[in-house]
């Protein structure tokens, strides 16, 4: 039975945010250089140019050489960090939109290459155990940085990226890592598409189609189709990429950012919910979806009592409007995580 490939579903398109290059192998575009005199203090194995940018490659936990991308704030800190994850089968979360943004805030952001992606070395292991190692390792490199805040480094995760972000740190929990910012991640995008086909709903046949497959598709069929490396039957492949199982034992508190109409799942929310739920019911952490009332357990009966995001014209990704105002709700959210702290309040 021939095998419809989905390369890309749930990060659904190289969805190349404005501040998501996700299949470039350029390096992280920055703002306006800075005088000479504004280069940043040297660190040990980092050269860092004038704008506080910085290019290198770190060994992985497998001795694979992972390209790594720093934007540092002037000054010698310590300033907090930002780690982000790309959706899709990317390698870029950063580039000319939000990086700079963030490092005009004070913040370091931090931005990498997964194993056989871009500059780094290996195999692609769409955001398995291999990747979550990789990201393992950044931590590792980054928290003992004189210009880093060891206790305030965070982890920012767009679409499928979420499923590295949670792997990650359910399988290393001793990281310094004290949140996670997850902009609409899907549960398991195997078990979600296959949810979303039996429920005819639109946006899963849609994705179908756009990639090659056909409407009506038998469980048979869509059994078959093979998205991210594996097929959507294959439960052992995905266990090893579950975001709402790994959310079960997340270490940090955990903010989920949602738009009403999701960039992805269309108006679907199920996996919203049963990621934040399963944070919210076994993780012990504070959770929270948008600004909705913190460690509270979502019901579809419920819904419409809490507040979504809403676009004011068109919706992401295919509207520059959208992509506006998803940029400018992202980043009052990094500033309130960062600097506010609201997992802190009593």
């Amino acid at each position: 039975m021939r095998r419809h490939r989905l390369a890309v579903l749930l990060g659904i398109l190289p969805l190349c945010m404005v501040f998501s290059a996700c299949t470039s192998n350029q390096e992280v575009s920055t703002a306006t250089p800075q005088p000479e005199t504004a280069t940043p203090a040297p660190q040990p194995g980092i050269e860092f140019q004038p704008d506080g940018t910085a290019s290198l490659s770190i060994p992985s936990l497998n001795g694979n050489q992972i390209a790594i991308w720093i934007i540092k704030p002037e000054g010698n800190g310590p300033f907090p960090v930002l780690i982000g994850i790309a959706g899709g089968d990317g390698q870029h979360l950063f580039s000319a939109g939000l990086g700079p943004k963030i490092q005009e805030m004070g913040i370091v952001a931090v931005d990498f290459a997964p194993q056989g992606r871009g500059a780094s070395e290996g195999q692609d292991d769409h955001h398995g155990p291999i990747h979550q190692d990789d990201l393992k390792a950044i931590v590792d490199f980054v928290s003992p940085l004189s210009f880093v805040q060891q206790d305030n480094i965070g982890i920012l995760s767009h679409s499928y990226g979420l499923a590295l972000a949670t792997g990650a740190l359910s399988r290393h929990p001793e990281m310094p890592v004290a949140f996670l910012i997850d902009v609409e991640g899907p549960a398991c995008p195997a078990r979600d598409l296959m949810r979303g086909l039996e429920n005819h709903e639109p946006w899963a046949e849609q994705a179908v189609l756009l990639f090659g497959g056909k409407k009506g598709l038998g469980p048979e069929e869509y059994a078959e189709l093979e998205i991210h490396g594996g097929a959507i039957s294959d439960e052992a492949y995905w266990s090893a990429r579950d975001a709402a199982l790994f959310a079960e034992d997340l270490p940090c508190p955990y903010l989920r950012v949602q738009f009403d109409t999701d960039h992805a799942q269309a108006t679907n929310k199920h996996h919203m919910m049963e990621i934040i739920n399963a944070a919210t019911e076994h993780s012990e952490q504070w959770t929270r979806c948008n600004d909705n009332p913190a460690n509270i357990v979502y019901s579809e009966d419920e819904l419409a009592d809490y507040h979504f995001h809403e676009y004011s014209e068109g919706v992401f990704p295919g509207s520059s409007s959208a992509m506006e105002e998803l940029e400018a709700v992202l980043l009052t959210y990094i500033q309130e995580m960062v600097f506010s702290k609201p997992y802190n309040e009593p």
